[in-house]
């Protein structure tokens, strides 16, 4: 029926779901595409012994290690992501598997950001094994980056103290984690050439990301070496927030029954509802985690995450 004339149509009032879901709409836009892992998963893409993220926040990105070789472009390409318009690159620590990709990134696309890592990220790196120690570290040093034009920022803690450098707005480049679980004890086949002898890599390098997500902080993890434990909880008291979800490398690969134990245990009690896994986290590690974590979802190339 149409209003009489003379009158004022009434404006409706806005329902309350709509002012609710504006109110969603002014929350950050998290999304993180697994561009690498061991793990095939999407249809055409590939899979190696390595690990690479794209994370994006509100329609900036950045990139999280690069795998083992360039192999992670091929991958983005066919699931319509564009690591080259990142606006950082992160990597994890220094072994070939997580920056091996690095130089076909600025070789095969116009990536011109800076390079984060951890201090010591250079450090020449080796397995310990017979007959003859293998290299482990990446293939390019400071001089290519200079040359390349990219800017190498380093995040160093000291002291026993947690740091962090933010590299996207709510995005953070996190080093330094104190070794408090005892059963996360170093490797000793990891070694490292530094001041002139080679000795136990301690992983001073490992670097992780926090992001700030609805509820607390989503870490994104390498390898973690210094312990997965070590890495949340220095990031839990570094933010004075809780860690709500995990993704990457927990290197049970590695680790006794009783460590995988204690380590789905701590996943269990913290408020974490989800913990995405994969690369170096082993059969084993797996397994526990499938069993006893209803947070866990198994790592694989092409698995998409919204937070």
């Amino acid at each position: 029926m149409r209003p009489a004339r003379g009158t004022r149509r009434r404006r409706r009032r806005p329902h309350p779901r709509r002012r609710l879901a504006f109110r969603f709409s002014e929350e950050p836009m998290i999304r993180i595409i697994t561009l690498m892992d061991n793990s095939p998963g999407r249809a055409g893409t590939t899979a190696e012994h390595g690990l690479c993220f794209l994370v994006e926040r509100d329609g900036r990105s950045l990139l999280f290690d690069t795998g083992g070789s360039g192999a992670f472009l091929d991958n983005a390409r066919g699931l319509g992501a564009e690591p080259g318009a990142a606006e950082a690159l992160v990597v994890s620590h220094g072994h070939y598997d997580h920056g091996g990709g690095v130089r076909a990134l600025l070789d095969r696309t116009a990536f011109n950001g800076p390079l984060y890592t951890g201090g010591g990220f250079f450090d020449k790196k080796w397995a310990d094994e017979e007959p003859a120690p293998r290299y482990l570290g990446v293939d390019f040093d400071g001089d290519f980056l200079l040359s390349r034009r990219i800017e190498h920022r380093t995040v160093t803690a000291s002291g026993g103290d947690t740091a962090f450098m933010e590299a996207l707005p709510g995005v953070f480049v996190v080093n330094g984690f104190p070794r408090l679980h005892t059963r996360e004890r170093p490797n000793p086949r990891f070694v490292v050439d530094r001041d002139g002898r080679r000795t136990m890599d301690d992983f001073r390098d490992e670097v992780c990301l926090a992001i700030e997500v609805p509820g607390g902080i989503a870490a994104v993890l390498g390898c973690a070496h210094p312990g997965i434990m070590n890495m949340l909880d220095a990031v839990r008291k570094a933010f004075g927030k809780t860690v709500v979800a995990v993704f990457g490398g927990s290197h049970l690969v590695d680790a006794d029954a009783e460590r995988i134990s204690s380590t789905v245990d701590y996943l269990g009690a913290t408020s974490c509802s989800l913990a995405a896994l994969g690369h170096c986290t082993g059969d084993a590690g797996k397994a526990s985690l499938a069993a006893r974590l209803p947070a866990y979802r198994p790592l694989a190339v092409g698995a998409e995450y919204r937070l």
